[in-house]
């Protein structure tokens, strides 16, 4: 037979499972000891089972008094109002054009910013083939210059015209610049 136990819910399961041992030799039946005892502890299973059953109904008509005072309405499952409805509806209508507009203004402005991007690169294009024909021309009469100074300088060396102190009119002092035709 079960024990009986504050902590151990009794099921109909333990009620069908209770075997009763034989009685003593030369009597019938079950010993009235053991019945009593097993009939104390289903009293007291079904005792503690209705007291919990009343506190959960206090609990719950506590919770819906508190509701009712304080304006909440019940949680029951009810159909929506036509006007509940419409306002559902109304509010999924504007929730969808919003989004619409937000993505249709998203995509104008990947596109604006594209085209954008665009122009600053072509116009960064545009400077840098200036800059490189600007420098190219200073490129240009820089060396000029250059080869000026060169036969400046090699005039300047060479009075006579001839061939005074190892000058050539192809030669140019090292300077570490390269003429226009390769060499230096």
């Amino acid at each position: 037979m079960p024990h009986s136990s504050r902590h151990h819910r009794l099921t109909p399961h333990d009620v069908r499972g209770v075997r009763f041992p034989p009685s003593r030799f030369g009597t019938r039946g079950y010993r009235e000891s053991d019945v009593d005892a097993f009939l104390d502890l289903l009293a007291e299973a079904l005792a503690e089972r209705d007291r919990e059953i009343a506190r959960e109904r206090e609990e719950i008509h506590r919770i819906r008094d508190w509701r009712r005072s304080h304006g909440v309405p019940d949680e029951g499952r009810r159909e929506p109002t036509p006007a509940e409805v419409n306002i559902y509806s109304r509010a999924q209508l504007r929730a969808e054009s919003l989004e619409a507009r937000a993505q249709h203004l998203l995509r104008q402005s990947e596109a604006a910013a594209r085209q954008r991007f665009d122009e600053i690169v072509h116009q960064a294009s545009d400077q840098a083939k200036v800059v490189s024909v600007h420098a190219s021309v200073i490129r240009n009469l820089l060396e000029a210059q250059l080869q000026r100074l060169i036969q400046e300088i090699h005039d300047l060396g060479n009075p006579a015209g001839g061939d005074a102190e190892g000058w050539q009119a192809d030669q140019s002092p090292s300077l570490g610049v390269h003429r226009a035709d390769g060499r230096s």
